[in-house]
């Protein structure tokens, strides 16, 4: 009888441990919260040895990942954020683009299923990891960029606000009304964003306020109250990434919105933050304009001449006359401006291609412009538009040829150029003046187009021998289509040459206030 009741007894006891052991089991396991969410595993993760394993396809693929399991070899590779990683079971190292990292401890198979120790994540995702033991929880936050500090400059015609980040990051802007106001949405987080930037009261005729706030998991929106509706200009920056936006007082320049581009810092070079050169410190006295030194020369160089008319129209007009016109009227808009500007031809003789690119040299040009009107055979009459191009050693963009072999004729080296040439532009396209080129190209893309309201054709590429030699920024803007009738008749015009010269102004204007000194 007393052994029957010891055996109850200890099946009772066993039984309550079994449940509490059961209960602790639970209440121990380990959490996993990404990005705040909760991570469901198919098997729990682990602590062995004081080191955290997971369950490898869950969290990688959790993180937009994917992997690929090899059983024979228990090879296990990993792709993420464009890289690929690789891991052997039971070795301690990870391979990762061709460099292999020891591991304090190696991958493992528990349960028949692939567990990574927690310092693998750490390696090869861009997360940030937390462990609260106490908790049992492991927190992953994917890293997204962050909003740093908004800052504000006031000038009489605008208002610029720099809007510090982390890493360069999307972003977008549009205008709201009733009341009317201007937001920027930016992909990122305010969490490291310094309280005084999340409102900033401004009032200064342009802006009322700007305030920061989550718009949702992956935007921040900063909205920007105004006094009234107004243009803006949009663009980014970096040494450090920031965004910058120019708001206008109402009425101030043209009646447009624009986002353009600003020069990509060139990979050999450093520099200097942008807006500390353009905008004063408080303690300053305003200073309405950039200063403009010798190394802001503008050279304008007006296509063709004397025994080269270039193309010529349906009714004799010559593509040497028109660019000339229009160079006369962007050098007095320059000059009248404050900056240096010289002609690579002030009338109608003929001049080398390679010779006007020594000329600017010579004159230590920081911009190289290059004025043209384009032209197709007669069979297509119909082709219309603005197009711009800047040097490279492949033809991008369709005509790039035509227009280029059209434009080569005046070399020296025509109808076969030197056969140097396309590995000197090859080398060149990794200079930094190919990188600023293309920026400046776009950005005259755009003010020809806004401005004469023709066909927008885009920027494109090609070896031109006119901008092979400059050692500066160098674009070719082909305004317009002399071949066409319509297009012809409107180069004949006077207004538009000088509306062409506006814009042509607008473009070099907007380019030197938003380049360093050592841009070029």
């Amino acid at each position: 009888m007393k052994k029957t009741s010891c055996i109850i007894i200890m099946t009772v006891l066993l039984t309550i441990l079994f449940l509490v052991s059961s209960v602790l089991a639970q209440s121990s396991e380990i959490k996993i919260l990404l990005d705040n969410n909760p991570l469901e595993t198919v098997i729990p993760s682990v602590i062995e040895n004081g080191r955290l394993f997971v369950l490898a396809r869950n969290v990688v693929e959790a993180l937009g990942g994917k992997i690929t399991w090899f059983p024979a070899l228990k090879l296990m590779t990993i792709n993420i954020n464009s890289r690929t990683a690789s891991l052997v079971i039971d070795e301690p190292s990870l391979e990762i683009e061709k460099k292999v990292i020891p591991l304090e401890m190696p991958a493992r198979i528990i349960d028949n299923r692939v567990m990574i120790p927690l310092e693998v994540i750490k390696i090869i995702a861009e997360v940030d990891i937390k462990w609260d033991n106490q908790a049992r929880t492991l927190f992953v936050n994917t890293i997204r960029p962050y909003l740093l500090k908004v800052r504000s400059y006031s000038y009489p015609d605008k208002t610029r606000v720099v809007i510090d980040l982390s890493e360069k990051t999307e972003f977008r802007a549009d205008k709201l009304i009733n009341p009317d106001r201007i937001f920027i949405d930016i992909m990122g987080s305010d969490v490291k964003l310094e309280d005084t930037s999340k409102q900033i009261k401004i009032d200064d005729g342009v802006i009322k306020t700007v305030r920061t706030a989550i718009f949702n998991e992956e935007i921040i929106r900063v909205v920007f109250d105004l006094y009234q509706e107004t243009r803006y200009e949009l663009f980014s920056l970096i040494e450090p990434d920031r965004v910058v936006i120019d708001i206008f007082k109402s009425g101030e320049g043209a009646a447009i919105t624009e986002t353009l581009p600003v020069p990509a810092k060139p990979k050999e070079k450093l520099i200097p933050k942008l807006e500390e050169k353009l905008i004063p410190k408080p303690e300053e006295k305003f200073i309405p304009k950039p200063e403009i030194t010798g190394k802001r020369v503008v050279i304008i160089d007006s296509g063709h001449g004397g025994k080269d008319p270039g193309a010529i129209g349906p009714t004799g007009l010559r593509e040497s006359e028109v660019t000339l016109g229009i160079a006369l009227y962007l050098e007095k808009l320059l000059k009248n401006a404050g900056i240096p500007a010289y002609l690579t031809r002030d009338k109608d003789e003929f001049i080398y291609l390679e010779d006007r690119t020594n000329f600017a040299n010579q004159k230590n040009g920081f911009v190289f412009l290059s004025i043209h009107a384009n032209s197709v055979l007669k069979h297509r009459p119909s082709a219309a538009g603005i197009e711009t191009f800047f040097l490279s050693s492949k033809y991008i963009g369709a005509s790039a040829r035509d227009v280029a072999d059209r434009e080569n004729r005046a070399s020296r080296a025509h109808p076969e150029l030197d056969t140097d040439l396309a590995k000197i532009i090859a080398d060149l396209e990794e200079s930094a003046n190919i990188q600023y080129s293309l920026d400046f190209a776009e950005i005259v893309q755009k003010k020809l187009v806004n401005y004469l309201k023709l066909v927008d054709r885009g920027v494109k590429q090609a070896p031109f021998v006119v901008l092979k030699g400059a050692n500066m920024v160098a674009v070719l803007a082909e305004i317009a289509f002399i071949s066409n009738p319509e297009e012809e008749k409107l180069l004949k015009n006077s207004e538009f040459r000088q509306k062409s010269a506006q814009g042509l102004f607008e473009a070099i204007k907007y380019y030197i206030e938003n380049t360093p000194d050592n841009g070029g």
